[in-house]
């Protein structure tokens, strides 16, 4: 699966928790590299997702954004799934 259908069922899936406020980044001359693909607010945390297909690997950029976030006590992510997502906001969004 391409991951921005993956992107797609993702952010479908957060709009439906009224605990969290989701967008996508728009990649471009202007973004920040290693930016996560989601970002939002669930519950009043951070959180950033980083979409991957069954076959991605994050750079190094996005390795490093990630664990900046976690330092920084917030949730960061590698996702393949929407289940990966629910799985992972369990404990912070009533999701």
């Amino acid at each position: 699966m391409l991951e921005k259908n993956i992107q797609r069922k993702i952010l479908a899936y957060l709009k439906t928790l009224p605990c969290c406020h989701c967008f996508k980044v728009a990649q471009g001359a202007y973004s920040t590299a290693g930016i996560s693909d989601i970002l939002c607010c669930c519950n009043g945390k951070f959180v950033a997702i980083e979409v991957k297909n069954e076959k991605g690997r994050p750079t190094a950029l996005q390795t490093k954004f990630i664990e900046t976030i976690i330092k920084c006590n917030g949730t960061a992510f590698i996702a393949r799934s929407v289940d990966d997502v629910k799985n992972i906001l369990k404990g912070v969004c009533d999701g």
